[in-house]
């Protein structure tokens, strides 16, 4: 898995996705604390939430398409500098009359990272090819989620309380700036994309590239049942999501501090579900792991969620990890080696608001039936709902192909890991047509050196 880190320019990116991740778990622990401290509102601290996720359903498809239309290198830098600007606003705020100041920021930073997520899944397939590569970059990826998810909260609310809001938001803008730096210095010089036509209006290009990409997106094997498996998943799992802090307080009898450790042992799940995830995809068929790791999660949720002990339900949250973090990283890779470059961007982003939805819909679900049902019935059916998205990638294909190329084979031989690539003019690079298809005069292809 860490083999991966060698090639120099996904080490760059992956070092940069680490510092902007800590700054916004900082920022996501502290900014309702300050807002609630300020305005004494449960209703305006649970806006600072709303703010964050609103984006996500109103911006997927603009953003997915503009993804695949601008060079990706250059857009996460840019939108890295404007979020770095976005959160500053924050520091303006001092009383409750200013709070409006927050809920901007906030819906600003999380609109410009619909536009950066994207872009960044749709250029790590041109950094390290699409062989298994790219399944240990997206196990990678998880390592640092789980990484960030086990020390970020508990760091902001500590940082929080003995340095102030003030502090927090100066670490989130100066990781974003940190960020951008590593990104600048990416020497990925894919060759130029073929100009898009000019011809019709601005709204009916975008409509015509949005087209493009909901057809890949119905007529390619495979992806309709990822999509639907994915989809019955995260409802189910959010529904949980939704009865934690309920479970947390009236089954296991227990106040934020165990909340925080169960979020801390679902943290150690993630760390060790990452190399696992690296193991599986090497041994096992996407389908069979897809179908295992939800099958395995159905029943460990059944199980925790009637657990009425602290102990046994911390490591019940470990044992979620895993399965967790295979399954996230098995559709992730397998929407990126069943897409073509020019239209990843779109995919990556239709998957979000699948994510952004589905999400949004279960915690709704979850809570209603939570009040109405009671805890244990509603996390039974949750469990139930994650067992028929066990189900439902049973009709995931073993192989399919793409423009003719074996989907589950890298389109070009993977990065080199000793190859080096010449110093570039980073303002000229520009979006690739072909993941790791480049000619070697202009560019390597995410061949980069080990320096």
């Amino acid at each position: 898995m860490f083999g991966v880190l060698r090639v120099r320019d996904f080490r760059l990116m992956a070092a940069a996705d680490l510092l902007s991740n800590v700054g916004d778990w900082l920022l996501l622990v502290a900014a309702p604390y300050f807002v609630l401290r300020l305005t004494g509102s449960t209703l305006a601290t649970g806006l600072t939430f709303a703010a964050q996720t609103l984006p996500a359903l109103l911006l997927g498809p603009v953003a997915g398409v503009l993804a695949d239309r601008w060079d990706r290198r250059r857009t996460m830098l840019a939108i890295d500098l404007s979020r770095a600007a976005t959160v500053a606003l924050m520091l303006l705020v001092h009383h409750p009359g200013q709070v409006w100041l927050i809920y901007v920021a906030l819906i600003g930073e999380a609109g410009l990272s619909q536009l950066f997520d994207p872009a960044r899944q749709a250029l790590i397939p041109a950094l390290v090819g699409r062989g298994p590569q790219l399944a240990a970059a997206n196990s990678l990826a998880a390592l640092v989620s789980g990484t960030v998810r086990l020390v970020g909260g508990p760091a902001g609310g500590a940082l929080y309380a003995l340095a102030g809001f003030t502090t927090v938001v100066a670490l989130d803008a100066a990781s974003y700036l940190a960020s951008a730096m590593l990104i600048a210095a990416i020497r990925h010089r894919p060759e130029p994309a073929p100009p898009h036509s000019h011809e019709g209006t601005v709204l009916g290009r975008f409509t015509n590239d949005l087209r493009a990409g909901a057809v890949h997106l119905r007529t390619t094997a495979g992806l309709p049942a990822v999509f639907t498996t994915a989809s019955i998943f995260l409802l189910g799992n959010a529904a949980l999501t939704a009865l934690l802090v309920p479970y947390t307080g009236t089954v296991l009898h227990a106040g934020a501090g165990t909340l925080g450790l169960l979020f801390a042992a679902l943290g150690v799940g993630y760390l060790a579900g990452a190399p696992l995830s690296r193991t599986a995809a090497a041994r096992f068929s996407d389908r069979t792991v897809m179908t295992g790791s939800l099958a395995g999660l159905s029943a460990i949720f059944a199980v925790t969620f009637n657990t009425h002990h602290v102990a046994g339900a911390l490591v019940l949250f470990v044992l979620i990890g895993p399965p967790g973090v295979c399954f996230l990283v098995t559709v992730t890779t397998y929407l990126a080696r069943h897409t073509p470059d020019a239209l990843l961007g779109r995919v990556s982003s239709a998957y979000g608001m699948v994510q952004a939805s589905a999400t949004l819909a279960g915690m709704l679900v979850g809570a209603v039936l939570g009040q109405r049902l009671g805890i244990a019935t509603t996390a039974d059916l949750a469990a139930l709902c994650v067992a028929l998205s066990a189900a439902a990638a049973l009709l995931v294909p073993p192989t399919t192909t793409v423009d003719g190329l074996d989907a589950g084979k890298p389109s070009a031989p993977a990065p080199s890991e000793d190859s080096s690539a010449d110093c570039c003019d980073l303002r000229s690079t520009r979006s690739p047509v072909e993941p790791g298809a480049g000619q070697p005069a202009r560019s390597n292809q995410g061949a980069e050196d080990q320096k």
